[in-house]
């Protein structure tokens, strides 16, 4: 991470409130995924949430005179292979999905009728500015001048600029994940990004900020709602124990004691992300 960055990073991290920020990141951020099968299988792994920022950016940015622009398999399977995202048969099974979902819409391109384009459905947009509005909420529990919720109320380009802003400095080679590992373990795996954040935020809870408490969760119940299987959660937090992630074995959910390495990065990392989002929707304070 160069220098500049991680300055950025420490200077939210060590904000009064950013604890806050945590609580409030539990309380949003799972309620876009609960319950829904279909969205989760679109976004809730790394290099699918990927696939979607590129997806939308593609969208954003076609030229209305350039049929060969725009959200088209073609344009999105090129992408995601250069950014060693996806191969072309995955970004052909996501769009399938994300159309089942009624998240994407055919258009067949009145300038050439061999191009089709997808195009994000009403409903669809709803959700990412919901979601969008959600980290707004998240960043302004940090600090609230910056009022990013405010700014996405008044301003309608707001959520598509900041979305824009992050593409492109995506494309350019930052990623997240890439100086934390032990968050990627879990990022990388169904589920897995919802059961660090709600495990993180329950034990700091539990320990008053001050302690990292052993926290339990029903990963029948957890699984239901984020849709995958017990089984699935329960050989992530083997692997997790096993890979020295957390300090106890998790007895099938019953007792997940993070290790101190696993909570600064998850800390940290929620910093970075956040503190990124803060520089795509207001570049001028970056």
């Amino acid at each position: 991470m160069p220098g500049w960055e991680w300055a950025r990073v420490i200077k939210l991290r060590q904000k009064p409130n950013f604890l806050s920020a945590l609580a409030r990141y539990d309380e949003l951020i799972p309620e876009y995924f609960s319950h829904n099968v279909i969205l989760n299988k679109v976004v809730t792994e790394a290099k699918r949430f990927e696939m979607l920022v590129y997806a939308l950016y593609l969208f954003d940015t076609r030229d209305a005179a350039d049929p060969h622009s725009g959200l088209t398999l073609a344009n999105l399977q090129k992408l995601c292979v250069a950014q060693q995202v996806a191969s072309p048969g995955r970004v052909l099974a996501i769009l399938g999905i994300m159309q089942l979902g009624g998240y994407l819409t055919r258009q067949r391109s009145a300038l050439d009728s061999r191009i089709v384009h997808f195009e994000p459905t009403a409903d669809f947009i709803a959700i990412v500015e919901g979601w969008n509005r959600a980290i707004f909420k998240i960043i302004d529990a940090v600090d609230p001048l910056d009022d990013l919720v405010g700014q996405h109320e008044r301003l309608p380009r707001f959520g598509w600029d900041m979305r824009r802003n992050g593409a492109q400095q995506t494309l350019g080679g930052w990623h997240l994940l890439d100086a934390f590992p032990e968050v990627a373990f879990f990022v990388a795996r169904d589920g897995g990004w919802m059961l660090l954040l709600h495990c993180a935020a329950m034990s700091l809870q539990a320990g008053q900020g001050a302690n990292i408490a052993p926290v339990s969760v029903d990963l029948t119940a957890f699984g239901r709602r984020f849709g995958v299987s017990r089984s699935h959660l329960r050989r992530l937090l083997e692997a997790a124990h096993q890979g020295g992630l957390l300090d106890a074995a998790p007895r099938n959910g019953a007792h997940i004691a993070l290790g101190q390495r696993l909570l600064a990065s998850f800390l940290t990392c929620m910093a970075s992300e956040l503190a990124f989002y803060r520089a795509c929707a207001m570049p001028q304070m970056a």
